[in-house]
């Protein structure tokens, strides 16, 4: 047996002889001789005060003079712990100025985490045992094997660098603490969970076991003795540590009716682990900590960066006082119990109040150049606009947050072997189709509408599996989980944003109702026509798994540099752009933003059966509001579809313009008008690693249709 793996094998029979006397190794030794005494409560007493006793301990548990075999191994297996977190913390800092290639980072972060999963205090050691015979070609694992064995050569006593990392846990505390106070509005000291004295300490802490249900990992609050206690372990991984404690100190500003909140371990603990990553300053902890926050807990890891998404979407729409509001709208609640859903619409709904943004004109004549052309180069944009690249670039950034605008592509799902439908559906059961078709990966929009109909579906399905959604919409019919639909196919999509009408002096929108509806009913009467194409179905483009990587970038964000999207990709930024090119010349997709914080925060979607002309200059008129999107369709009707954003407060005029001047006068068909209340669903294609993964290495799709069936059974 290799010198490295016998010390590795020795460690659980010898090293808490190593420890010098102190809190640690009390700890150590207490966690399962006062579990085995049924004195749990007395060693909390014993290992929670800020001054520490051994001599107390003893006396408290003479038995550990003596401690048995069982104790010592299975404390030395719980050091091991502590030296493998050591070990990690070492190969990260020293790993992150040697991975600099973002997808090569990712790995080294995602093998790092699996190893992590040792420093836990789990009921086995089984994670510790596959630690000590790594494989030459897990660089990773057989780098931290290489610090363990250091320190193992060395007998390393980490009791004096425990209590140092301890006092500077308790710095970072208080300044988490403050920051957060800042963020939420709330000091410690008035908030609902207040507790005079408060001492952050570190010990093994008797009678936890951690395991893939654990939430809270990592740390202990006990009210009863005012003690947040930080898994030793944890101490040692910097990033780690952070993100526990800024976790903690949101924990403990949290108002209590999220205690009691249905699943409130899972809202209370993801709430709080964002913070952890706003809070970082770091990019790479940042990263690494949107990975780890998770723990050992398997529910919310296939969805990694869903949390984050969701918080940063909402900070978007409603600016830096999100959290002040949330935290207001709880405390109004009182001692309310709250569901889930209750939580969701204190968000939906600071998000959904209307928004009045001055923009300057210079900032009117950027948003009107993005809007046209949402790729451009800031060296572009910059001679444009006559300013410097640098103060063109800030420009951007700072107006992208004011408005909410979202720079993503439009993609041409035919070229790529997709028959897009769009489904108007009412349902008795909204949650529960919401819940179908969340897990069916082909649907990529889910709106939730009031109306003639309750939701608003975007599907893109393989062609050769087109039969499926008329199968699937009405199994979910017979099944009584929807009661009336539209199904639908675009024939011909349009896309428009326009701030001509926004008036910046004002800083509102101009857009005049009667005179709209009344040009709309004299081009109708007139008899004018527009042409408009029908989609070019062109050839199919022939695309790789790598292609649909990049469009799924560019659909998160088109504005992000080729190098970036290369980086990420683990594959250089000029081969991004040569990809890129390829599609654009080909015509696979179009650049678009879209402004959700411009005062044009009301949606609507009107769904209307007319001739193909009508369609086309209604399409135009459309052109002259705030933005739209939507198209020619054709199946259960044939006509039009549109969701128009229309200036706050003005969506019923939109109504009755379309009322008055096409449906009265029997130029279309109403089949529905409805406002459009929540974006419940909004994702690409899930075409990178994951369980849902749809395609094949050569692109082609994966659709199985029995397993999507069984969805609404």
């Amino acid at each position: 047996m290799p010198r490295s793996q016998t010390r590795l094998k020795q460690i659980s029979s010898f090293p808490i002889t190593w420890l010098s006397e102190g809190r640690l190794k009390s700890s150590l030794l207490l966690r399962y001789e006062a579990t085995k005494l049924g004195k749990t409560s007395e060693a909390l007493e014993c290992l929670s005060q800020d001054k520490f006793s051994m001599s107390h301990i003893k006396s408290v548990f003479p038995s550990l003079r003596e401690a048995d075999k069982e104790t010592l191994a299975k404390s030395s297996e719980d050091y091991l712990r502590c030296i493998l977190a050591k070990s990690i913390g070492e190969v990260y800092n020293k790993g992150i100025p040697m991975y600099r290639n973002e997808a090569a980072r990712k790995q080294f972060f995602k093998r790092l985490l699996e190893i992590i999963e040792g420093c836990y205090l789990s009921d086995t050691s089984s994670r510790l045992r596959e630690l000590q015979a790594p494989i030459e070609s897990d660089r990773v694992l057989t780098w931290v094997h290489r610090e363990m064995e250091s320190l193992v050569a060395k007998k390393s006593d980490l009791a004096t660098e425990h209590a140092s990392r301890l006092d500077v846990a308790r710095l970072e505390f208080r300044t988490y603490l403050r920051k957060l106070e800042e963020i939420v509005g709330v000091s410690w000291q008035n908030g609902e969970g207040y507790q005079r004295d408060i001492l952050v300490t570190s010990f093994f802490p008797p009678g936890v076991v951690e395991s893939d249900s654990t939430w809270r990992w990592g740390a202990q609050w006990y009210p009863e003795l005012g003690v947040l206690n930080i898994n030793p372990p944890m101490l040692f991984i910097d990033p780690i540590r952070r993100g526990i404690l800024t976790r903690e100190a949101a924990v403990l500003l949290s108002p209590k009716n999220l205690e009691t909140m249905e699943y409130a371990p899972r809202v209370l603990c993801e709430q709080a682990e964002y913070f952890g990553y706003k809070l970082m300053d770091l990019k790479n902890e940042k990263e690494f900590w949107a990975q780890a926050r998770h723990g050992l807990r398997q529910s919310s890891k296939l969805a990694a960066g869903d949390l984050i998404d969701f918080f940063q979407y909402y900070e978007m729409m409603v600016g830096p006082v999100l959290y002040r509001e949330v935290w207001s709208r709880l405390k109004e609640f009182g001692n309310a119990r709250l569901t889930v859903s209750d939580y969701y619409i204190i968000f939906n709904t600071l998000a959904a109040r209307p928004t009045r943004h001055k923009f300057s004109p210079s900032e009117m004549k950027l948003l009107s150049l993005l809007s046209k052309k949402p790729d451009v180069k800031a060296g572009e944009a910059a001679r444009k606009l006559g300013m410097s690249i640098p103060t063109t670039m800030k420009a951007i950034r700072d107006l992208s947050t004011e408005a909410g605008l979202r720079f993503t592509i439009i993609v041409d799902m035919n070229k790529i072997g997709l028959v897009e439908y769009y489904l108007l559906m009412s349902t008795p059961k909204q949650s529960r189709v919401v819940s179908v078709l969340s897990r069916f990966p082909y649907c990529r929009q889910v709106f939730r509408t009031y109306g003639s109909s309750d939701l608003f579906s975007v599907l893109d399905i393989p062609f050769e599996h087109q039969g499926f959604v008329k199968e699937f919409i009405e199994l979910m019919h017979d099944k009584s989980l929807v009661t009336r639909f539209r199904l639908l196919q675009p024939e011909r999509d349009f896309q428009s944003v326009n701030f001509d009408r926004y008036d910046a002096e004002t800083g509102r929108w101009n857009v005049h109702w009667d005179s709209w509806g009344i040009s709309l009913r004299e081009s109708l009467t007139k008899g004018d026509s527009f042409r408009i194409e029908q989609n070019s179905k062109g050839k199919q483009f022939r695309f790789d798994k790598l292609d649909l990587r990049i469009l799924s970038s560019l659909q998160d964000n088109c504005r992000t540099s080729y190098s970036t999207v290369g980086r990420a990709l683990g594959i250089s930024g000029a081969y991004v752009g040569k990809k890129i090119d390829r599609m654009l010349r080909e015509n696979l997709f179009r650049y678009a933003v879209w402004p959700l914080k411009i005062g044009a925060e009301d949606w609507g979607i009107i769904s209307l059966s007319c001739s193909r002309n009508v369609a086309a200059i209604l399409a135009q008129y459309l052109s002259h509001l705030p933005a739209w999107r939507g198209g020619l369709v054709r199946g259960d009707f044939d006509g039009l579809l549109a969701m128009v954003w229309s200036p706050s407060g003005e969506m019923k005029q939109f109504f009755k313009a379309i009322d008055d001047r096409l449906i009265r006068n029997g130029y279309a068909e109403a089949q529905s008008l409805n406002t459009v209340g929540e974006w419940v669903i909004a994702r690409w294609l899930p075409v990178e690693s994951h369980p849902w993964d749809l395609t094949n290495e050569d692109g082609s799709w994966i659709f199985d249709e029995q397993r999507y069936l069984s969805l609404a059974e």
